[in-house]
């Protein structure tokens, strides 16, 4: 049953190296990515997070999640960045049975995902060769019936270090980290060139974003300088929400219970992680 009024704050501690946040919202479940143990971590009523999901490990690799997202029929997907050599997007079905959901460019970092539908995904990606800088994109992933089957096409290029994805409408905002922005795009325009499109228009300047997260009023949330989070009007107006994180991570929207749910990563060895709760309007 979805809960009535606005949550009061909470700061959940947790064990392990968490990164990314989903909530699916028909039931109010929550993920989370965890680096020590290369799992998924999940929780139906935030008072305990047990162990859902392994995903492969790379031999010789320190385990790395990025985004996690959730299907509308309750499957989750989960990318795992591959510093280059491995990176991957993982198909985790309501059992906690792992698989690979395409056969994408193991060479692409690989960070934020979006759904788009029960075949197709955002992925942000950039590659990087020694000192170079980092040079990314967007791309759209297209699941066939077998992992070999699958297609990835870049749809947005011309970035630095794409991170967050989020959706308003039919407009895709992307947090660039490297140059401290967040761009926009009409994604059907993307979909429908015959080549990659550039992401030049700016919505918002914002120092080193992180994954993303939507309302459905517009409103965007990310991470905003060291110890911040913050959200963004529709028109691109930047208001802190809580500026006491050790190390903002991921974020996530459930617009059911009035919610939002963000990963504060402990930024020394050994300290305290959380998960913290945040109301929203």
């Amino acid at each position: 049953m979805a809960q009535s009024g606005s949550p009061v704050p909470q700061k959940i501690a947790l064990t392990g190296s968490p990164n990314s946040v989903a909530v699916r919202t028909s039931d109010g479940a929550v993920y989370l990515t965890d680096d020590t143990t290369n799992a998924i971590l999940a929780s139906s009523d935030l008072n305990y997070f047990a162990s859902y999901a392994s995903i492969p490990a790379v031999d010789g690799q320190r385990n790395s999640l990025s985004q996690i997202a959730v299907t509308a029929d309750g499957q989750l997907l989960v990318a795992r960045f591959g510093f280059g050599t491995a990176s991957a997007i993982f198909n985790v079905d309501t059992t906690g049975r792992a698989t690979l959901a395409s056969n994408t460019n193991p060479g692409r970092r690989r960070l934020g995902l979006l759904v788009l539908n029960q075949t197709e995904i955002l992925s942000s990606w950039f590659v990087k060769s020694g000192s170079d800088p980092a040079q990314g994109g967007v791309s759209l992933v297209t699941r066939g019936a077998a992992m070999d089957q699958g297609t990835e096409r870049d749809l947005v290029v011309g970035l630095g270090k794409p991170v967050g994805l989020a959706m308003v409408g039919d407009t895709l905002f992307i947090s660039d980290q490297t140059n401290n922005r967040i761009v926009k795009l009409d994604l059907p325009v993307a979909l429908s060139a015959h080549a990659p499109v550039m992401a030049n228009d700016i919505f918002a300047n914002v120092a080193a974003p992180d994954l993303m997260a939507a309302a459905p009023d517009g409103t965007l949330y990310t991470k905003c300088g060291d110890h911040a989070l913050c959200r963004f009007s529709p028109t691109g107006e930047a208001t802190a929400v809580a500026s006491d994180f050790d190390e903002p991570r991921g974020v996530a929207v459930d617009p059911v219970r009035k919610r939002l749910l963000a990963v504060d990563r402990a930024g020394s060895a050994g300290g305290p992680s959380y998960l913290r709760v945040l109301p929203i309007n």
